[in-house]
């Protein structure tokens, strides 16, 4: 992952806009990209400041140099680097510099015997002496030593930065908005467990003409955790990238204490690929406890996505079915989702979902359960703490009991 001191982007007025790579910079960029991977290769079992100098001494332009950063985080990415033991490190200092202050306080006139200090420590250890220079500062960052290095041919290197440059700015980002169509209703429903797995705060509400918008929180609007948000964030642009067209529109926050900065990209279709992915571990653990609660209900991952036109979509994450009648009623999972959010769930079941759903939701959210009336399509268990599957089951019965 790039981070954004490794874009090449230029501000145009209000926007910020990446530099393209086209001509004869795409092919320097694939030539470097060959180089810095050719270069790994013949650097492994070797320390990883011995492979940032022969990556320095690579050829580049001045206007190439970012590129060659982002080009070699990307490599770096890609490579497996393997460190000493820290605590043996350390604690092979503290006795070799132990050893150096007592003997320059037995002989303070003569001349420090650096070699001989270190043959003493590795006599003791039954180490050679050359094993012990290795070590003392074998935890150190650069002396990582590359293990492996696979990282993908040239072209898809590049191709791979491309895609990247987007994700870094969308660690910066305030809000995003993403107009998605695809060419089938699982392929939405696969990108609405993704946006959920990654715990993305998001709206989806449908378009004219078909399709959906995506409004999800960016990690510039919080206020704890930006970085591991920002990160789930970036991860789920190959997920958008998928779909038959995407049109993606944010506000950015490019350096502190800067104005806004819109930013646009529209990528050529099916670019990315929908990544199979289990239920989040709130749900796969509420699943399993329902499943040992008994067999009065039988638990198994939604499928249907609850479109109201003109109000919004309601993704369940699992459906339960009633073994003695076939009830079914529908599930979603919003313990760390925003209040607005529930709010929003709240209004859709006014309005009708026509199904009954039951909303999980987290104490800390501020919700009480009396908003929706059991009696009606829709319920809300708000729960502190953990969810208990008992709990769930109770409304779920009420649910079906209602008429």
């Amino acid at each position: 992952m790039l981070s954004p001191e490794h874009v090449r982007v230029r501000r145009q007025g209000g926007e910020l806009k990446l530099l393209a790579l086209g001509g004869e910079l795409r092919a320097r960029a694939v030539a470097i990209a060959g180089e810095l991977a050719a270069t790994a290769a013949e650097h492994v079992g070797r320390s990883r400041a011995e492979l940032e100098t022969a990556w320095e001494a690579l050829p580049v332009a001045p206007r190439e140099k970012k590129l060659r950063q982002g080009l070699e985080k990307l490599v770096e990415d890609a490579s497996e680097f393997e460190g000493g033991d820290p605590e043996h490190a350390a604690e092979l200092r503290r006795e070799l510099f132990g050893l150096a202050t007592k003997r320059r306080r037995e002989d303070a006139e003569g001349a420090f015997d650096r070699a001989g200090i270190v043959a003493e420590i590795a006599e003791r250890r039954g180490m050679t002496a050359e094993a012990v220079e290795a070590a003392l500062y074998a935890d150190l960052r650069s002396a990582q030593r590359l293990v492996t290095c696979r990282p993908p041919d040239p072209e898809a290197l590049v191709a791979a930065y491309e895609r990247a440059q987007v994700q870094a700015v969308l660690l910066r980002a305030v809000r995003v908005v993403a107009d998605v169509r695809c060419a089938s209703g699982d392929a939405y429903r696969a990108l609405f467990r993704q946006l959920k797995f990654r715990r993305l705060m998001h709206r989806v509400s449908p378009l004219d003409g078909g399709g959906y918008r995506v409004e999800i929180d960016g990690p510039f609007s919080l206020f704890q955790s930006v970085a591991k948000y920002g990160l789930e964030l970036a991860l789920v642009l190959p997920a958008l990238e998928a779909c038959q067209s995407l049109d993606l529109r944010a506000e950015i926050r490019w350096s502190q204490g800067s104005r806004p900065l819109s930013f646009r990209y529209e990528p050529a279709p099916g670019r990315g690929e929908l990544a199979t992915t289990s239920a989040r571990d709130e749900v796969q653990e509420l699943a399993g406890g329902l499943r040992a609660a008994g067999d009065a209900w039988r638990v198994a991952p939604a499928e249907r996505v609850l479109d109201l036109p003109g109000a919004g979509v309601c993704v369940p994450d699992l459906l339960l079915k009633r073994a003695s009648d076939g009830a079914e009623v529908l599930v979603e999972v919003l313990g760390f989702w925003s209040r607005a959010s529930v709010w929003q769930r709240v209004e859709l079941a006014r309005r009708g979902l026509g199904a009954k759903v039951l909303f999980v939701v987290s104490s800390r959210l501020r919700v009480s359960e009396d908003v929706l009336d059991e009696d009606g399509e829709a319920a809300l268990y708000v729960y502190n703490g953990h969810i208990n599957p008992r709990a769930v089951l109770r409304h779920a019965e009420a649910l079906a009991a209602a008429r």
